[in-house]
């Protein structure tokens, strides 16, 4: 019980300066970057969960789940599961439950695990009733948005000379990643 409660009171370090100023600028330009293509492309670039991939991107850069491989097919393979259960089965409670099990799923056998593209069947399928959804969402805006929050993260990310991101890409493009 002593560990819990000495536990308990800590708190992660404080950010430094120049990381705060990395996530406010990184966070507010991904965004609207998104909405002005949005404006001017006719296609639709924004969903609710970029929001949360932002978070990763900017002040977990570090982290696997924000790693470009992560974001982009994270996203994809959970909307395209949360699309496979509206047409097969339609909305139901349990379709809906199990969609987001099958995301997670399929996100850790692929290696792209991606918090916020969890939230993408829940998306697809709690609003199905208000937005018509086909297979060009796919497009517009989950790969779209993700790879375009991609490469708003490198810039930022690697803004300063000792910023070094991402981590990693895809994986198969390194010789020397043989897993």
């Amino acid at each position: 019980m002593r560990r819990f409660v000495d536990r308990a009171y800590k708190l992660p370090p404080k950010t430094d300066s120049k990381s705060l100023l990395r996530s406010l600028l990184g966070g507010t330009l991904a965004i609207f970057i998104l909405e002005i293509l949005t404006l001017h492309s006719g296609h639709v670039f924004m969903m609710a969960p970029f929001g949360a991939t932002c978070v990763l991107l900017f002040a977990a850069s570090k982290s696997p789940l924000a790693q470009p491989r992560n974001v982009i097919f994270g996203h994809f393979i959970s909307a395209l599961v949360g699309l496979v259960v509206l047409k097969a089965f339609g909305v139901s409670i349990i379709g809906t439950a199990i969609a987001v099990g099958v995301a997670i799923c399929l996100m850790q056998i692929t290696r792209c695990v991606h918090p916020p593209a969890g939230a993408n069947p829940l998306v697809i399928l709690l609003t199905a009733d208000q937005i018509n959804y086909n297979w060009d969402f796919l497009l517009f805006p989950v790969i779209s948005g993700a790879v375009a929050l991609t490469i708003v993260a490198w810039f930022v990310n690697n803004f300063s000379s000792l910023a070094a991101w991402p981590e990693y890409w895809f994986g198969f493009l390194d010789s020397k990643n043989k897993e």
